[in-house]
C-alpha cells in the first residue's frame, strides 16, 4: 500500500520543526513513505521551507508544496485530502502535533483491517482522553481489543484511504453550502466552529451517514497546543499519552466494537428494561435534542419529570448505568411528562471528574486563571 505522510504547516516554523524531528523518527519497516510537507501562504512560510529543506527524508520522496496564495485552513485540508488521489492513503499531521514513533505501524495495521468497511471513515491517531465540548475526562470502555469507534472525526493526526476520502468529499461537493445546526445532530459546539474549520462538515457527514472513525485506545499522536490561528493562548488540555512499543493490534469488526456518538455517549448500551421506551443518554449534558426518545439519562438539569436519581460513582461514567446505585449527580427524565428543573450542584460532577488534585491547589488555579482571563481581556482592549 502507499502510504503518503502530509505535514501541514502555517506560520509556525518552530511546531513544524518538532513536528517533523518525530516524524523522521518512526519506524517505517522497509516502506517506501512520500514525505509532503504543505504550507499555506503567510509571513513565514519561507522560514517553514527552511525547516522542511534541511530535513533528512531516507524512506522515499520529500516533497515541498508552497501555496503562492493564502488557502485557509479548510481549503488547506481538503486540497491534502486529495492527495489519495495520487496515494492509496494519506496520513495529515498539522503542525500542532507529535507522533509516537510507532504511527505507523498502527495506520498500516488499521488501513489493512478496515480499508473495505463502507462504515469507518477514517483512522484517527489520537485518543481523547478530554471531552473537548464540555471539557470533563473521558474514558472509553475497553472489551479486549486495540481500538474503539467513534462517530467524531479527528484532525489531531488522522488517515484517509482512497476510499474513505473520496465518500467525504462526494458529499462535501454537494454540501458545501448546507446549514450544518440544521436538525441540532451535532453538539451546538461544532456547529459553531468558524468558516474555516474543514472538520464541522466531516462531522455532519459522518453522522448523516452513520460512520465511524477507528481510534486507538493508546494514542499514536498528541496536541502539542501551541499558540497558532485558532489558539492564542498554548496550554497542555489536550496533551496525552502516547504508545511507547510496538503493538500487534487486535482489531474488532464493526460489530464487535465498543462505539461512541458524536456527543461522547455510549451507543448501544441496553440498560433499565423496565422504563419501557426508547433511552438516550446524555451524560456529558451536552444534548439539547432528545429526538423521538421517551427517557434521558442525563447529569444535566432539564425540564422534564424526574422518575429516578444515581450516584454519579463508577468510571467510565456509562458504568454508572449498567451497575446503577440511588443517589446524587444523574437524572432519568422521562420525556413526556414537563416539569420544572430538579434543583442541584455542579459540585457532584466537579467531585467526580477531578482526581489527586488538592483543594488548595484547585483554588490556587482559579483565582491565578480569573487574574489572568481579565488581564488577558484588559489587553486586547
Amino acid at each position: 500500500m502507499n502510504i503518503a505522510i502530509v505535514a501541514v504547516g502555517y506560520n509556525r516554523p518552530d511546531s513544524m520543526e518538532q513536528l517533523l524531528n518525530t516524524v523522521v523518527k518512526a519506524d517505517y519497516a522497509s516502506d517506501k513513505v512520500d514525505l509532503i510537507v504543505s504550507i499555506d501562504k503567510g509571513e513565514k512560510q519561507n522560514e517553514i521551507v527552511k525547516v522542511a529543506e534541511k530535513v533528512e527524508w531516507l524512506f522515499g520522496n520529500k516533497i515541498i508544496r508552497a501555496f503562492p496564495e493564502r488557502q485557509g485552513l479548510r481549503k488547506h485540508i481538503i486540497q491534502c485530502g486529495d492527495l489519495t488521489e495520487k496515494y492509496d492513503a494519506v496520513v495529515v499531521l498539522e503542525d500542532d502535533l507529535n507522533v509516537s514513533e510507532y504511527f505507523y505501524t498502527y495506520v498500516k495495521q488499521t488501513l489493512s483491517f478496515y480499508e473495505e468497511d463502507s462504515k469507518i471513515a477514517g483512522i484517527s491517531l489520537y485518543k481523547h482522553q478530554t471531552h473537548p465540548g464540555v471539557y470533563r475526562p473521558f474514558e472509553p470502555v475497553n472489551n479486549g481489543y486495540d481500538v474503539y469507534m467513534q462517530q467524531f472525526a479527528m484532525s489531531w493526526g488522522q488517515c484517509w484511504s482512497k476510499k474513505m476520502w473520496q465518500g467525504f468529499k462526494n458529499w462535501y461537493t454537494k454540501n458545501e453550502q448546507k446549514d450544518l445546526a440544521e436538525g441540532c445532530i451535532l453538539p451546538q459546539y461544532i456547529s459553531n466552529w468558524n468558516k474555516q474549520s474543514w472538520l464541522k462538515y466531516f462531522m455532519r457527514y459522518i453522522v448523516e451517514n452513520d460512520k465511524y472513525f477507528v481510534y486507538p485506545y493508546f494514542s499514536l499522536s498528541t496536541n502539542a497546543s501551541d499558540a497558532g490561528e485558532h489558539c492564542r493562548i498554548p496550554n497542555n488540555d489536550f496533551q496525552v499519552s502516547m504508545l511507547q512499543g510496538e503493538v500487534e493490534y487486535r482489531l474488532p469488526t464493526y460489530e464487535r466494537a465498543i462505539k461512541y456518538d458524536v456527543f461522547f455517549e455510549r451507543v448501544g448500551l441496553e440498560v433499565f428494561d423496565e422504563l419501557n421506551g426508547k433511552i438516550v443518554l446524555d451524560l456529558y449534558g451536552n444534548r439539547e435534542n432528545f429526538g423521538n426518545a421517551d427517557y434521558a439519562i442525563s447529569t444535566a438539569r432539564h425540564p422534564f419529570k424526574v422518575v429516578k436519581t444515581l450516584q454519579l460513582k463508577y468510571r467510565p461514567i456509562e458504568m454508572n448505568c449498567v451497575v446503577p446505585v440511588e443517589g446524587n449527580g444523574i437524572y432519568i427524565y422521562d420525556l413526556h411528562s414537563v416539569k420544572r428543573k430538579p434543583s442541584g450542584t455542579e459540585d457532584i460532577i466537579t467531585r467526580y471528574d477531578v482526581r489527586a488534585v488538592h483543594w488548595k491547589k484547585m483554588l490556587h488555579l482559579g483565582i491565578v486563571g480569573l487574574v489572568d482571563a481579565i488581564m488577558d481581556r484588559v489587553k486586547r482592549k
